[in-house]
Protein backbone atom coordinates (compact mmCIF):
# COMPACT_ATOMS: atom_id res chain seq x y z
CA UNK A 1 0.00 0.00 0.00
CA UNK A 2 1.65 3.52 -1.08
CA UNK A 3 -0.47 5.66 0.28
CA UNK A 4 -1.32 5.88 4.20
CA UNK A 5 -4.37 3.85 5.01
CA UNK A 6 -7.36 5.89 6.18
CA UNK A 7 -7.94 5.48 9.90
CA UNK A 8 -11.28 6.57 11.44
CA UNK A 9 -10.70 7.24 14.97
CA UNK A 10 -13.86 7.63 17.51
CA UNK A 11 -12.18 8.95 20.71
CA UNK A 12 -13.87 9.60 24.45
CA UNK A 13 -13.57 13.24 25.05
CA UNK A 14 -12.37 12.24 28.42
CA UNK A 15 -9.51 9.42 27.54
CA UNK A 16 -6.48 11.76 27.10
CA UNK A 17 -5.95 13.59 30.23
CA UNK A 18 -2.69 15.30 28.98
CA UNK A 19 -3.12 18.37 27.66
CA UNK A 20 -0.02 17.46 24.63
CA UNK A 21 -1.87 14.36 23.80
CA UNK A 22 -5.36 16.24 23.37
CA UNK A 23 -3.71 19.17 21.37
CA UNK A 24 -1.92 16.40 19.07
CA UNK A 25 -5.20 14.97 18.49
CA UNK A 26 -6.72 18.20 17.90
CA UNK A 27 -4.44 19.92 15.46
CA UNK A 28 -1.84 17.74 14.18
CA UNK A 29 -3.34 14.60 13.30
CA UNK A 30 -1.92 13.35 10.07
CA UNK A 31 -4.36 14.00 6.98
CA UNK A 32 -5.68 9.93 6.73
CA UNK A 33 -6.91 9.83 10.47
CA UNK A 34 -10.32 11.12 10.86
CA UNK A 35 -11.42 11.98 14.26
CA UNK A 36 -14.82 11.70 15.86
CA UNK A 37 -14.98 12.40 19.52
CA UNK A 38 -17.86 11.02 21.60
CA UNK A 39 -18.81 12.01 25.33
CA UNK A 40 -18.24 8.32 26.17
CA UNK A 41 -17.33 5.26 23.65
CA UNK A 42 -20.79 3.90 24.94
CA UNK A 43 -22.10 6.23 22.90
CA UNK A 44 -20.99 5.10 20.00
CA UNK A 45 -23.21 3.15 17.69
CA UNK A 46 -22.11 0.76 15.51
CA UNK A 47 -23.78 1.96 12.52
CA UNK A 48 -21.44 4.81 13.00
CA UNK A 49 -18.67 2.50 12.37
CA UNK A 50 -20.04 0.59 9.34
CA UNK A 51 -20.69 4.53 8.10
CA UNK A 52 -17.19 4.78 8.71
CA UNK A 53 -16.05 1.83 6.78
CA UNK A 54 -18.86 2.49 3.82
CA UNK A 55 -17.23 5.90 3.63
CA UNK A 56 -13.67 4.41 3.10
CA UNK A 57 -11.84 3.94 6.45
CA UNK A 58 -8.80 1.16 5.75
CA UNK A 59 -9.32 0.37 9.81
CA UNK A 60 -11.57 1.93 12.49
CA UNK A 61 -9.88 2.53 16.12
CA UNK A 62 -12.18 3.48 19.32
CA UNK A 63 -10.38 5.18 22.22
CA UNK A 64 -11.35 4.71 25.68
CA UNK A 65 -10.82 5.64 29.01
CA UNK A 66 -10.01 2.05 31.41
CA UNK A 67 -12.83 -0.05 33.03
CA UNK A 68 -12.49 1.91 36.26
CA UNK A 69 -11.62 5.37 34.99
CA UNK A 70 -14.81 5.58 32.70
CA UNK A 71 -16.37 8.82 33.66
CA UNK A 72 -19.91 7.00 32.90
CA UNK A 73 -18.84 3.74 35.30
CA UNK A 74 -19.84 1.04 32.65
CA UNK A 75 -20.13 2.86 28.72
CA UNK A 76 -16.52 1.82 27.90
CA UNK A 77 -17.18 -2.14 29.13
CA UNK A 78 -20.35 -1.99 27.24
CA UNK A 79 -19.11 -0.44 24.05
CA UNK A 80 -16.27 -3.46 23.81
CA UNK A 81 -19.32 -5.66 24.46
CA UNK A 82 -21.29 -4.19 21.52
CA UNK A 83 -18.67 -3.63 19.39
CA UNK A 84 -16.71 -7.02 19.73
CA UNK A 85 -20.18 -8.69 18.52
CA UNK A 86 -20.81 -6.19 15.92
CA UNK A 87 -17.00 -7.13 14.82
CA UNK A 88 -17.94 -10.41 14.37
CA UNK A 89 -20.83 -8.85 12.25
CA UNK A 90 -18.40 -7.24 9.82
CA UNK A 91 -16.24 -10.12 9.95
CA UNK A 92 -18.46 -11.98 8.33
CA UNK A 93 -19.53 -9.66 5.45
CA UNK A 94 -15.85 -9.60 4.65
CA UNK A 95 -14.33 -7.24 6.66
CA UNK A 96 -11.09 -8.39 8.56
CA UNK A 97 -11.29 -8.31 12.52
CA UNK A 98 -7.80 -6.70 12.57
CA UNK A 99 -9.34 -3.48 10.45
CA UNK A 100 -11.40 -2.35 14.17
CA UNK A 101 -9.03 -1.90 17.22
CA UNK A 102 -10.82 -0.81 20.68
CA UNK A 103 -7.97 0.36 22.89
CA UNK A 104 -7.99 1.60 26.56
CA UNK A 105 -6.12 4.70 27.49
CA UNK A 106 -4.79 4.97 30.88
CA UNK A 107 -5.61 8.63 32.54
CA UNK A 108 -2.05 8.99 33.32
CA UNK A 109 -0.18 7.53 29.92
CA UNK A 110 1.51 9.83 27.51
CA UNK A 111 2.14 9.70 24.20
CA UNK A 112 0.19 6.57 24.46
CA UNK A 113 -2.25 7.37 21.40
CA UNK A 114 0.65 8.36 18.87
CA UNK A 115 1.84 4.70 19.62
CA UNK A 116 -1.76 3.22 19.43
CA UNK A 117 -2.52 4.46 16.14
CA UNK A 118 1.36 3.89 14.46
CA UNK A 119 1.01 0.50 15.22
CA UNK A 120 -2.28 0.46 14.05
CA UNK A 121 -1.44 1.93 10.65
CA UNK A 122 1.67 -0.21 10.26
CA UNK A 123 -0.77 -3.32 10.62
CA UNK A 124 -3.16 -1.92 8.18
CA UNK A 125 -0.34 -1.54 5.47
CA UNK A 126 0.70 -4.70 5.57
CA UNK A 127 -3.18 -5.61 5.24
CA UNK A 128 -3.51 -3.50 2.21
CA UNK A 129 -6.56 -1.55 1.10
CA UNK A 130 -9.79 -2.90 2.37
CA UNK A 131 -12.15 -4.09 0.09
CA UNK A 132 -15.23 -2.27 -0.85
CA UNK A 133 -17.88 -3.97 1.21
CA UNK A 134 -21.53 -5.07 -0.91
CA UNK A 135 -23.39 -3.56 2.11
CA UNK A 136 -26.50 -2.75 -0.08
CA UNK A 137 -28.31 -4.87 -2.62
CA UNK A 138 -29.14 -2.80 -5.94
CA UNK A 139 -32.89 -3.12 -6.68
CA UNK A 140 -33.33 -5.95 -10.21
CA UNK A 141 -35.23 -3.93 -12.47
CA UNK A 142 -39.04 -4.56 -12.14
CA UNK A 143 -38.72 -5.76 -8.78
CA UNK A 144 -38.66 -4.58 -5.19
CA UNK A 145 -35.83 -5.28 -2.37
CA UNK A 146 -37.21 -7.18 0.75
Amino acid sequence: MAEKPGIALFQCQWCLFSPADQDWVDNHLPSNIYLTKTPCTGRINPLYVLNAIQGGADGVMISGCLPEQCHFVTGNITARRQLEEFNDFLNHIGYEKQRVRFVWLDLQDRCMIQKELAAFEKELKCLGKAANLVTRMKVAEGEQNA
